[in-house]
């Protein structure tokens, strides 16, 4: 009986917070507060601890400032209220499970375990928790939600010299951090991708690869085996048929070529090493809502001319908007259409009713695919309106950035503090380098000069376009680490410290 009773509250409550944000409290909501906090609350303060848990399972990077204000109560209540929430495992379960900002917790939390936001605050050294290795030389598409500068290619002569830097990296991780690769320009565009790749296999290091696959011809890979040595492979998927896909990338054979790759890659997979994890990523622009139907049409058909296992996982993604400078000279002639930009609450509304159907569907059709559905995008797979992409304006960015965190790194070896700046000759990007690896200088001195150095970027309100979602959202949790430090109230959320040091996730076929 007290199992059910447990399992009814955690119910009720679920349902409740993936509902708007409002001041008015159900009463049964209060009640459940009641019984299941460990101290005696009354009806006021059940409402005020159901109210904190409420905003920070939807937006996690609420400030303790915001919460005190808008509670009205004096710090050392809320102080009093927070450590209630912070000893009780069923409140720490609603705030970081249960909310429309679970995934943002997902990614937040192995940075606090750690404590490595704090230390960004701090200005203390610690060498990354997550790198990105951009190895591309150019790239074949000219997709108009993409930051590069599209004139832009590396010269040849720098692969052998970035290549091997890229296994210097690679040998000097410690285990607690993660490496992918990605881009930048298209990365099988480089033509020692495989060892790399391979090299880091013999290190211990797991290797998520994303690619446009363009190039993943069966002549590509039985020149570059080191494919095989990866953990997963991620296709960014820019159409379901040609005049969608010609649409984004400007070429007209990328459709039917890069279909037959896939098709073609899964059959080598499964019988060379089926534990590679194949997968698509899909961006949701207002441009495109009307493919994500046909986009299961496309995986179903995919996977009926593969024998055995066939697509793994799908991630789907909102776009910020065009990220290209659209008016600017570094566009060529190649670039002929303007997106709208980001989607509006209708396409939002829309959207609900499309995933509805997505998800009836690829239960029927594919329903050993993991769809990983994007912050923003969680809710509306659940037929939730919810709230819009986290988002800080270009002057609210970490004017030192948080290298302890993240970093890019391309085939010159300059070290980029957002992946969205990561782009050769990005108009505006330099700024945004904190260092260049040489011989003399290894990726873990260039970021702990940076760091003890305490080097600051002048920022304004146009360089949000030179951060991606995750970028987003570490410059709100490190703000919010910032706000809650100097007001000296301590969050209601308890995350421990791993006893262990432990890599941190990065992968995209499951939860």
């Amino acid at each position: 009986m007290h199992n059910l009773k447990m399992w009814l509250n955690h119910l009720k409550m679920k349902n409740w917070l993936q509902n708007e944000f409002k001041t008015d409290v159900p009463k049964d909501i209060i009640s459940i507060i009641k019984d299941e906090a460990d101290i005696v609350l009354d009806d006021i303060d059940s409402k005020r601890v159901a109210l904190i848990i409420h905003r920070l399972s939807e937006m996690p990077w609420t400030t303790q400032e915001q919460i005190w204000k808008e509670l009205d109560i004096s710090q050392g209540w809320l102080n009093h209220l927070n450590k209630t929430i912070r000893n009780n495992k069923f409140f720490q379960q609603l705030i970081i499970k249960e909310g429309l900002g679970r995934k943002y917790w997902n990614t937040m939390i192995p940075y606090i375990k750690n404590r490595v936001n704090e230390k960004v605050v701090n200005h203390e050294y610690q060498f990354p928790l997550r790198l990105a290795l951009f190895p591309g030389l150019s790239c074949m598409y000219f997709c108009g939600f993409c930051g590069r500068n599209q004139k832009a290619r590396y010269k040849g002569n720098v692969t052998q010299e970035g290549n091997q830097r890229f296994k210097d990296i690679i040998s000097s991780m410690p285990k607690y951090s993660t490496l992918s690769i990605s881009g930048g320009l298209e990365p099988l565009t480089n033509p020692g991708l495989g060892e790399i790749i391979s090299h880091a296999k013999s290190k211990g290091v797991r290797v998520p690869l994303i690619t446009n696959a363009h190039m993943l011809t069966k002549k590509y890979l039985d020149k570059t085996p080191g494919i095989w040595d990866l953990d997963s492979l991620r296709v960014s998927l820019y159409g379901t048929d040609d005049e969608s896909t010609f649409f984004i990338t400007r070429h007209r054979k990328a459709y039917n070529l890069v279909k037959n790759n896939i098709i073609e890659f899964l059959k080598l997979r499964n019988e060379i090493n089926p534990n590679l994890k194949l997968g698509l990523n899909y961006i949701i622009i207002p441009e495109n809502i009307d493919t994500i139907l046909p986009l299961l049409d496309y995986i179903v058909d995919i996977n009926s001319q593969v024998d055995g296992k066939g697509i793994d996982f799908l991630t789907l993604r909102e776009d910020f908007g065009s990220v290209t400078e659209i008016d600017s000279d570094v566009d060529t002639s190649n670039k002929k259409y303007h997106l709208e930009g980001l989607m509006s609450d209708e396409q939002r509304e829309q959207l609900i009713g499309v995933f509805k159907e997505f998800n009836r569907r690829k239960d029927n059709e594919c329903s050993d695919m993991h769809v990983d559905f994007g912050y923003a995008m969680v809710a509306l797979g659940e037929g939730i309106l919810g709230k819009p992409l986290a988002r800080v304006r270009g002057d609210e960015m970490r004017k030192s950035g948080y290298p302890q965190m993240s970093v890019a790194i391309d085939s010159l070896g300059d070290v980029f503090l957002y992946r969205e700046a990561g782009f050769l000759d990005r108009p505006g990007n330099s700024k945004f380098i904190a260092g260049r690896i040489t011989k003399d200088k290894p990726l873990e001195k260039v970021i702990r000069e940076f760091v003890d150095n305490k080097i600051s970027v002048n920022r304004d309100e146009t360089d949000c376009r030179f951060m991606d979602s995750y970028d987003h959202l570490m410059t709100l949790l490190v703000n919010q680490t910032e706000s809650d430090m100097n007001i000296g109230i301590t969050s209601p959320v308890n995350i421990k410290k791993d006893k262990v040091e432990r890599q941190i996730s990065n992968n995209w076929y499951k939860d």
